[in-house]
C-alpha cells in the first residue's frame, strides 16, 4: 500500500521534518514539528524517569544476554522510546531487522516511532512491509509496555500494524488508503477497547471522504456499556458522533488520552458546524508540550494541510 502527497504544500511540509539530511536541530531537540518548530524531549517527572530508565537497563542486561534475540532488542526500543529516545529507538529496531529482515514485529515498532518523529512516508513504507507479514505471521498479543493495573493486554500484532498503517496514511493526507487500513484493523479486532479506537478513526476518515452515512454506521456500533478502561476519550468520542452524548458530558483526561480527546473535537468540529472553531482548537492542541501524542501530531497534520500556523 503506498500513500500518495496530495499536494506542493505538503511535500514542504514534509521537507521541513527532521529526518536524516534535514536542517540540523538546535541542541537538546528532539526532531521539528511540522511547521518547522524544534521539538523538546516531552516533559516526564524526576520518578517516572528514574523508573523508565532503570527498566531500560534491564532491557539492555537482557539483550546482551540474548544477543540477537527479536523480542529483547523491541524491548530495548519501546524503553528507549518512552524516555523520549525516539532516534536511538529507531536505531535499535534498525540493527534488529539486519538479523530479522522484514519482519513485521520489528516494521510495527519502527513504524510507530517514525510517525512520532513526523518522518510520515518512512512509516508508510515500514507498516505497509508489516502488513505483508502479517500475511503469514499468526496474530498474538502483544504485551502492554505501560500497563493498567488489573487490565490484561489487548492489542494485537495485526491490529497495531493496520492501525498505525491507517494513521500514517491519514496523516499524509490520503485517506482512501487511510480507510482501507482502518477496515483491515478493524476486522481483526475482538475486544471492545480496541474496536473504538478504530472506529473513532474510521468515521473520522470517512468524514473526511464524504461518506457520512458509512461514517454513521461504524460510530453506532460504540455504546455506553462497553467493557473500556484505556480508551474512554475513543469511546466517547463515538457516542458523541452518533448523538448518544453531548459535548459538554465529556470530561478531558490528562496526556495522551487528552489529546485524543482534544483532537477528535477539534476534528468533528471541523467537520461539521463549526470549521472555525476547529481551527482553534486544533492550534492550541498543536501547541502543547505532549508532541509525542498522536492526537498532537494530527493536530499538526491537519494545520500544515491548510497552511495555518500553530499557536505559541
Amino acid at each position: 500500500m503506498k500513500c500518495l502527497i496530495v499536494s506542493f504544500a505538503w511535500l514542504v511540509v514534509l521537507a521541513g521534518c527532521a529526518g536524516p539530511g534535514s536542517a540540523a536541530l538546535p541542541d537538546g531537540a528532539v526532531c521539528r514539528s511540522l511547521d518547522g518548530r524544534p521539538l523538546l524531549p516531552p516533559p516526564m517527572s524526576e520518578d517516572a524517569r528514574r523508573l523508565q530508565e532503570e527498566k531500560l537497563a534491564a532491557a539492555r542486561r537482557d539483550l546482551a544476554a540474548r544477543p540477537g534475540d527479536r523480542e529483547a532488542a523491541i524491548w530495548v526500543g519501546r524503553r528507549l522510546g518512552y524516555l523520549g529516545r525516539y532516534h536511538e529507538a529507531v536505531a535499535v529496531y534498525t540493527e534488529a531487522l539486519a538479523q530479522h529482515p522484514d519482519d513485521p514485529y520489528l516494521l510495527r515498532h519502527r513504524g510507530h516511532r517514525y510517525i512520532t518523529l513526523r518522518e510520515f512516508d518512512r512509516a508508510i513504507a515500514d507498516l505497509s512491509l508489516a502488513a505483508q507479514g502479517c500475511r503469514t505471521e499468526p496474530d498474538s498479543i502483544e504485551p502492554d509496555g505501560l500497563p493498567v493495573p488489573g487490565r490484561p493486554p489487548h492489542s494485537t500484532l495485526h491490529f497495531n500494524v493496520y492501525y498505525h498503517l491507517g494513521l500514517a496514511c491519514f496523516l499524509a493526507r490520503d485517506f482512501a488508503a487511510a480507510e482501507s487500513a482502518w477496515l483491515d484493523c478493524y476486522v481483526v479486532t475482538d475486544n471492545d477497547e480496541a474496536r473504538v479506537a478504530v472506529s473513532h478513526w474510521l468515521f473520522s476518515v470517512r468524514m473526511r471522504l464524504g461518506d457520512v452515512a458509512g461514517a454513521s454506521v461504524v460510530a453506532a456500533q460504540i455504546t455506553p456499556d462497553m467493557d473500556i478502561v484505556e480508551n474512554r476519550s475513543y469511546q466517547g468520542l463515538c457516542l458523541l458522533y452518533s448523538g448518544q452524548i453531548g459535548r459538554d458530558e465529556l470530561e478531558m483526561p490528562e496526556g495522551s488520552s487528552g489529546a485524543a480527546l482534544a483532537f477528535g473535537l477539534a476534528h468533528h468540529a471541523l467537520v461539521s458546524d463549526d470549521p472555525a472553531g476547529g481551527v482553534r482548537a486544533l492550534r492550541r492542541l498543536a501547541a502543547s508540550p505532549g508532541w509525542a501524542a498522536f492526537g498532537v501530531i494530527a493536530a499538526e497534520a491537519e494545520l500544515a494541510d491548510r497552511g495555518i500556523a500553530v499557536e505559541e
